[in-house]
């Protein structure tokens, strides 16, 4: 295994801190690797003080050598979707020292060891691995021209829990590389989500995909979650997103990704944050199954009644 301090791990929490307690409590206990959390300077106080976290604000000396991106152009992504995430994920992409870096979403609940799994990847030969976004096997976007292009390409993968060699991603310091993380729409054909243009430029480039949750899969699967890096997690998604709506609702996004974000934040908070939002949970009976058997005392799911 590569030695930690060729490790880079992160995470980001912009106006939505309070859901990180679980997610920090959680990786530390089946975690010996130290954790990164950016955020902005009016919640640096309120992030958990545990041993190997640190914490840096997004503020105007968030400079990478070529590039400027102050706290207010972060604040102003985080009007507009995932635009600020991929201002931060820039950043650290241009500026790090470290080989491997490692992209954690702070709506997670750690049940085990997942991290070592992904780093012996990347040095057995891996520019990049991660759980399987199906592409050929999507259960949306199945008509029009679109479909027929998404249909052509290899897996993407997941960026809850994604680890890649820095020096693999291509054209680091291009001015356009913030917008290919973003997920925006190459001229040549769509894509479905957030970093996918620039793990098919590393496609395109020759690197190498691992695709940790099914392998033997091949370039177009199936998602398989028995495997041990979804049995080692609670995940959620949206959930950082729902609060920044409660907190912003002024907020720009689509109605559907607001209702589903504050629902999922609904859930979390119920669960973990022992909130009541007043706002109707996620309708998922597979992770509320999950939390009830959770012993946050152990991070760990007792065994069934």
């Amino acid at each position: 295994m590569q030695e930690q301090e060729s490790v880079f791990i992160w995470t980001e929490a912009f106006n939505c801190v309070e859901i990180l307690p679980p997610f920090l409590e959680s990786f530390r206990h089946h975690h010996k690797f130290p954790i990164h959390v950016f955020t902005s300077t009016e919640e640096l106080s309120k992030v958990p003080s545990l041993p190997g976290v640190s914490v840096s604000s997004v503020s105007d000396s968030f400079v990478s050598k070529f590039f400027l991106t102050s706290q207010a152009a972060v604040k102003r992504g985080y009007q507009s979707g995932h635009l600020g995430t991929a201002r931060i994920w820039s950043n650290i992409i241009r500026t790090r020292n470290e080989t491997i870096l490692i992209h954690l979403d702070a709506d997670t609940v750690f049940l085990g060891e997942c991290i070592s799994e992904l780093i012996d990847s990347i040095t057995k030969g891996a520019d990049i691995a991660g759980t399987r976004r199906p592409y050929l096997h999507r259960g949306y976007r199945k008509t029009g021209r679109d479909a027929k292009m998404l249909d052509k390409h290899p897996d993407a993968l997941n960026t809850d829990i994604i680890a890649f060699r820095r020096l693999s991603v291509p054209r680091r310091f291009s001015p356009l590389l913030t917008r290919r993380i973003r997920g925006k729409r190459p001229l040549r054909y769509p894509v479905v989500d957030f970093f996918d243009p620039i793990i098919f430029e590393m496609v395109r480039a020759g690197k190498r995909i691992d695709y940790v949750d099914s392998p033997e899969s091949g370039k177009q699967g199936f998602t398989n979650t028995k495997a041990q890096i979804y049995k080692s997690r609670i995940s959620f998604a949206a959930v950082g997103s729902g609060l920044n709506f409660m907190k912003n609702p002024e907020a720009k996004t689509s109605p559907g990704y607001r209702a589903y974000a504050l629902s999922s934040y609904s859930l979390y908070a119920k669960y973990l944050l022992g909130i009541d939002t007043g706002i109707a949970t996620l309708d998922n009976r597979e992770i509320e199954s999950r939390l009830r058997l959770l012993d946050a005392s152990t991070w760990t799911l007792k065994e069934s009644e």
